[in-house]
């Protein structure tokens, strides 16, 4: 009796093919339109991390307990060699890089600004590199070299082979500097990073504020960096002495759009459900009002209130699930040709770099959350088919056929 009940359903679906129709379609892009926004988020938040996971806040950073406070150089990680070679062997690193850094003031004949002067192993790969708009990297063949951000180069009215002053502290506490010379001008997806970070060869900002080969700063790229209070935690064993950063504690807002991410990509799939629901019960509450007689006929031939309420509980999940599969299938689609090509919103460039995001998205969704989409879809058809099953329970079989005469 079920298997009838089940084709009979089927059958009243598409007894006005245009209203149910028009269901489908709503149903198919509003799960398209879920889908693909969600995507969309997500991809925006991954590419965020990523960016600046790799240009401004390491999976986990090395570094004296005192430095951090006033970045006093005479602060640089004791035995650094040692602490280097102990993470090369860690199976889950990825990446070491090291600097020697210093808080100072960046001048040009025309302005001076604050800035944090990062020195870098000349002739080494870095992330900044990506980012080069003109010149090149501080290598060994250039004397006093300095890459700057094009926020910055504008600020100061400054080119390439323009000469600046960078003035900050040594390890005695005395004010130093020196000119060094643009080679090369970068731009990131950062206008604050841009304006703030200057990079000079290692040895040079070494020379001025007295150091030799020491460094200040440790970054670690670590394979998961999810892990990364676990791996720290560990390291603060091995290393009790120095301080242990990871990208969570250097960065809580990161850390917070993290732990955001899913629940604003389900926020955002359950409002567009919720207007689903809606449109559903509102058809399907026409379909029962127009059949008032034949629900009532069916009624006084036999057929129990349990019955006609699963017939039309079968009738609204039909017209969910048809339309839900194909706009999975178009998500699909639409995702995967935009995680390939990108969707360039350059025409915001200037207030997405404001806040650090990219200017092209790439839309991404692991392929768990389709079938937790279904899910959500699959329970939504049943609180929406409810009410107008409910409805036929409340049908008097004479009053019914009585008032279509």
């Amino acid at each position: 009796m079920i298997k009838n009940i089940i084709k009979l359903g089927w059958k009243n679906v598409w007894r006005n093919p245009t209203r149910s129709g028009v269901v489908i379609i709503a149903v198919l892009l509003g799960t398209w339109a879920g889908v693909f926004l969600s995507a969309f988020f997500t991809g925006m938040v991954q590419g965020y991390l990523e960016d600046q996971f790799h240009l401004t806040v390491p999976h986990i950073e090395i570094s004296h307990p005192e430095f951090e406070d006033l970045y006093n150089p005479e602060y640089y990680i004791p035995q650094a060699e040692n602490v280097l070679t102990n993470l090369k062997e860690k199976p889950y690193t990825t990446d070491l890089s090291t600097q020697s850094l210093a808080s100072g003031l960046a001048q040009s004949a025309r302005n001076s600004y604050g800035v944090t002067i990062r020195g870098i192993v000349p002739d080494s790969t870095h992330s900044v590199e990506n980012y080069l708009i003109n010149g090149s990297m501080p290598g060994e063949q250039y004397r006093n070299p300095v890459i700057i951000g094009s926020d910055l180069a504008e600020r100061l009215g400054l080119a390439l082979k323009s000469r600046m002053v960078l003035n900050f502290q040594d390890t005695n506490g005395n004010i130093t500097g020196g000119a060094f010379q643009v080679v090369g001008i970068f731009d990131s997806f950062s206008s604050v990073f841009d304006e703030g970070n200057v990079f000079v060869n290692r040895k040079d900002v070494n020379n001025l504020m007295g150091l030799d080969q020491q460094v200040h700063s440790i970054h670690l790229t670590l394979s998961d960096f999810s892990k990364a209070d676990k791996r720290a935690s560990q390291l603060q064993k091995e290393f009790p002495d120095l301080n242990i950063t990871t990208w969570g504690e250097a960065a809580p807002e990161l850390k917070y759009t993290y732990e955001m991410t899913d629940l604003m990509m389900y926020i955002v799939m359950i409002i567009i459900i919720i207007a689903l629901v809606f449109s559903i019960i509102n058809t399907m509450l026409m379909a029962v009002l127009e059949r008032t007689r034949e629900l009532g006929m069916l009624r006084a031939v036999g057929m129990n209130k349990s019955r006609v309420f699963s017939m039309v509980l079968y009738e609204t999940i039909f017209l969910t699930m048809v339309g839900t599969p194909a706009g999975l299938f178009l998500s699909w689609l639409t995702i995967s040709y935009y995680n390939s090509t990108g969707i360039d919103l350059g025409a915001f460039a200037e207030g997405m770099n404001a806040y650090g995001l990219r200017t092209v998205i790439y839309p991404s969704l692991p392929p768990i959350y389709y079938l937790n989409i279904t899910l959500l879809i699959a329970v939504a058809a049943l609180l929406s088919a409810m009410y107008p099953a409910w409805k036929t329970l409340q049908l008097n079989p004479v009053e019914a056929i009585r008032k279509m005469n």
